[in-house]
């Protein structure tokens, strides 16, 4: 179950998760933009997909850590679940940075809608891509992508077509990943909204500014 809120956040009641999407009810989501100061990186995954969806979606890259904030957590305590589980290992609250509050109003479907409170924070990590272990995520993430954050600053805002990436697809059901360097990107697996959302902008540059 979920708590869901009105438009100005004021929780209104319940309801099981498998229907505020197709009701398109608010409700608040915990949401994490993994980075490498020293590297100068961020990382996105992709995802297997869900049976939750009632929609065929786009392989996007997406924000590494994301999940919908369950009825009896607090943001801290969803954001640690949610690590947890995508990425198999724990990161220090100390490394944790506040980003915000995105609000989501979006439609991918006529099934499938989104009205979400998105707590955003940054998470900082001393490891590259390559030397990291998800062997103990759950099957849901199909791979961790990892771009320099310019460069994907530059592929948000259009100044660029495509950038070059490292990606670590992982086995749904061993785990096991396989590590892919200098792959290409394009803009078409950026998220749509996330074009027009100058919220989402300011999360990336906020997280480069905790780079500089």
């Amino acid at each position: 179950m979920l708590k869901i809120y009105n438009e100005q956040m004021t929780s209104i009641g319940m309801e099981d998760k498998k229907i505020v999407h197709t009701k398109g009810l608010w409700h608040k989501v915990f949401g994490g933009v993994l980075y490498n100061p020293k590297k100068k990186t961020i990382y996105f995954q992709t995802i297997y997909p869900k049976e939750s969806y009632t929609f065929e979606r786009e392989d996007y890259i997406d924000f590494a850590v994301g999940g919908h904030i369950e009825d009896d957590e607090c943001v801290i305590e969803a954001g640690k679940r949610e690590i947890k589980e995508e990425l198999g290992f724990d990161i220090d609250e100390k490394d944790w940075s506040f980003l915000g509050i995105r609000i989501c109003n979006v439609d991918p479907s006529e099934t499938y809608k989104i009205r979400e409170f998105q707590h955003f924070y940054a998470l900082k990590i001393d490891k590259e891509l390559k030397d990291m272990d998800f062997s103990k995520s759950d099957g849901e993430v199909k791979s961790i992508i990892e771009v320099d954050i310019d460069d994907y600053l530059k592929l948000l805002t259009k100044e660029v077509q495509s950038i070059k990436a490292n990606e670590m697809v992982l086995d749904k059901v061993s785990r096991c990943g396989k590590y892919a360097p200098n792959v290409t990107l394009t803009g078409s697996r950026i998220v749509p909204d996330y074009y027009t959302d100058k919220s989402i902008l300011e999360k990336f540059l906020a997280v480069k500014s905790l780079i500089l």
